[in-house]
């Protein structure tokens, strides 16, 4: 019999591939880091203000704090951030910034977007996302 964990795991790993996948194709198909990132924001409010949700996109969220209880589960969660940030970053690198910067602006952008979900279930509203989406940009001025 397969128990609830490894169910967990098991939905955790698919739902990483499905969500980098989709990023990974989004930065491949623009040329800069600020309209990738554009792009994947507006295709998260669009998400959120039609269907109401960001389906898939925040499973992570919720199940994080049932990694606290399970090495496996928390493992599970890490690699879908390690992921996305290591897209990020990739494409950071690729127009020119360090890898020390790429890396700390990767994890900003992580930390802001999955914040932002939240927020954006919490109240309802797709404000938060509109607001990180003007304010990012700023932050990836190419050097």
């Amino acid at each position: 019999m397969v128990c609830k964990e490894e169910l967990l795991i098991t939905c955790l790993h698919v739902l990483t591939e499905k969500i980098t996948m989709d990023i990974a194709f989004i930065f491949s198909g623009h040329l800069s880091t600020k309209e990738a990132t554009q792009a994947v924001i507006n295709k998260l409010i669009h998400n959120l203000e039609s269907e109401g949700t960001i389906t898939g996109y925040t499973f992570s969220s919720i199940v994080r704090e049932m990694a606290t209880v399970s090495e496996p589960v928390r493992e599970a969660c890490s690699a879908l951030y390690e992921n996305i940030q290591q897209i990020y970053c990739l494409k950071l690198e690729n127009e020119g910034f360090s890898q020390e910067s790429a890396s700390a602006i990767a994890l900003l952008m992580t930390a802001s977007i999955e914040g932002a979900m939240m927020l954006c279930l919490t109240q309802k509203s797709s404000q938060p996302l509109k607001t990180i989406g003007t304010l990012l940009p700023s932050i990836l001025k190419t050097v």
